[in-house]
């Protein structure tokens, strides 16, 4: 069963420049989450200071209870072995076999025998419809494959909560409906709790239990997705609608806070060596 997430008076600010303020939702356990917003809201900044990658200048997360702002690092990394995290850009290493990228976090964070890391790779491999692919390399598969391999990676340590960052990020329409559908099947199989920051409305019509929508340096809404769709707060409107009409303009966001930068693998591997 996936992790209970409660985030109370979040702020994160660089410099002058305030990211966000005073975000406060719960991400219900073993439901599907989407956080929406245009560029530059600073959505994937929120997914780094989930994870402890960022430190908050204010505000509590409790993942499943524990307090994660003020944990130690020895007490962090162990709360991070229960989150799985599906990369902006898949996050392969070009140099091994996706045999060996999947395998790669049960290489280094557990004493499992080669054996029983075969069994879960296969395993992982088969439930996002890549069995067999295991010896192809990153720069032999599609963009979908890549994002398709990541997310079984994700998944190899059992993971109670599971952040994807723009998990359709350069996919075209129709495998950005597939990569959703896999994620709504996963999301049913293992039961844990999926937060997944996203631009694509189809998206967030259709696969999440909740939406979140952060807007000029605030949360705006979180709530049923039904509740959202049926919305007349008019950003709502006009961002799932994809109108020109309404109160987003092309520079009503700066992306001053690095937003588009996205998280990336070296930021979660580069300050924390002990994550997953």
């Amino acid at each position: 069963m996936g992790v209970a997430v409660e985030i109370e008076g979040l702020t994160k600010s660089f410099g002058k420049q305030t990211v966000w303020s005073d975000v406060t939702f719960d991400l219900p356990p073993g439901e599907i989450s989407v956080l929406l917003g245009p560029s530059g809201t600073g959505k994937s900044v929120f997914l780094k200071t989930l994870v402890g990658l960022f430190k908050p200048d204010r505000g509590s997360i409790r993942i499943d209870g524990d307090e994660i702002t003020t944990l130690r690092e020895r007490d962090l990394y162990a709360v991070r072995r229960r989150l799985g995290v599906l990369f902006q850009d898949g996050a392969l290493f070009g140099s091994m076999n996706l045999y060996d990228n999947i395998a790669f976090p049960l290489r280094e964070h557990t004493r499992k025998t080669e054996a029983e890391i075969r069994r879960i790779v296969d395993d992982r491999l088969d439930l996002v419809g890549m069995k067999g692919d295991g010896d192809k390399f990153p720069a032999e598969i599609s963009g979908g494959m890549r994002k398709r391999a990541g997310l079984a990676r994700a998944l190899v340590l059992d993971p109670e909560l599971i952040l994807c960052d723009e998990p359709d990020s350069g996919l075209d329409p129709v495998r950005t409906a597939f990569l959703g559908e896999l994620i709504s099947e996963l999301n049913a199989t293992t039961g844990a709790t999926f937060l997944i920051v996203t631009h694509d409305i189809n998206t967030a019509r259709t696969i999440p239990d909740h939406i979140g929508m952060l807007y000029l340096r605030k949360l705006i809404a979180f709530a049923p997705r039904e509740e959202i769709l049926a919305s007349n707060d008019p950003v709502l409107r006009q961002f799932l609608n994809a109108r020109r009409e309404g109160p987003i303009g092309m520079a009503e966001e700066k992306d001053a806070a690095g937003d588009a930068d996205g998280l990336g693998v070296d930021d979660y591997r580069g300050e924390h060596r002990e994550g997953p």
